[in-house]
C-alpha cells in the first residue's frame, strides 16, 4: 500500500520529468532550426550567458548524480528519469541555447523565443532604456518577440531593418504622425 507522501512524489516526479522532457525536445527542435538558418546570418551577435550560467551548470551535474545514485538504489523509473531529464536540460541544452545566435538571417529575425520569418511580422518597435531591444510582433497577435541589440550594432540594425522594408521583406504599416 502506498503513502500519501509516496504518491505526492510520483506524482511531482513525474511532472517534473514531463516538463523537463518538453524542454529538451524544444531546445533540441530549436537548436536544430538555428543550424539550418545560420548560413543565412545577416547580421547577427551572441547573447550573453544567462545570469547563473554556472549555478546551472552545477544543478545539472547534482540532478546527473542524483539520477545514477537513485538507479544504483534501484528507485523507481520516475526517480531516476526525472533527475536524468533535468539533468539533460541544464548540462546539454543550456549550453546549445547560448550558441544560437540572435539578430538578422537571409529568412527572418532570431530574437529571444525563436525564429520568426519576415513575412510573419506585423508590427516592429524599438525600446531604448535601460537596454536596446526591438520589438517584432508576429502578425496574429502572438506574443512578441524580442531582440536584445548591443548598442554598438544599433545603427547597423535600423539600417537592415529598413533595407528589409524597402525590399518588401518586412511589410509593417504606416506609422502614425511619423512615429
Amino acid at each position: 500500500m502506498r503513502t500519501a507522501n509516496d504518491l505526492m512524489l510520483t506524482i511531482m516526479l513525474g511532472g517534473l520529468g514531463l516538463y523537463f522532457s518538453v524542454l529538451n525536445g524544444r531546445g533540441l527542435l530549436r537548436y536544430a532550426q538555428f543550424r539550418r538558418v545560420r548560413r543565412t546570418a545577416v547580421l547577427t551577435w551572441p547573447l550573453p550567458h544567462p545570469r547563473h550560467f554556472a549555478l546551472q551548470l552545477v544543478l545539472g551535474v547534482v540532478s546527473g548524480a542524483v539520477a545514477v545514485l537513485n538507479g544504483s538504489m534501484d528507485r523507481p523509473i520516475h526517480h531516476v528519469f526525472s533527475q536524468a531529464v533535468m539533468a539533460l536540460y541544464f548540462i546539454l541544452i543550456v549550453p546549445l541555447s547560448t550558441r544560437i545566435q540572435v539578430g538578422f538571417y537571409r529568412d527572418g529575425v532570431w530574437g529571444d523565443a525563436g525564429f520568426l520569418p519576415y513575412a510573419r511580422i506585423g508590427r516592429t518597435a524599438f525600446r531604448e532604456t535601460p537596454d536596446i531591444v526591438l520589438f517584432l510582433l508576429p502578425r496574429g497577435g502572438s506574443r512578441p518577440l524580442r531582440l536584445p541589440v548591443p548598442p554598438a550594432e544599433y545603427g547597423a540594425v535600423r539600417k537592415v531593418l529598413e533595407e528589409m522594408k524597402r525590399e518588401g521583406l518586412v511589410q509593417t504599416p504606416e506609422r502614425i504622425l511619423g512615429l
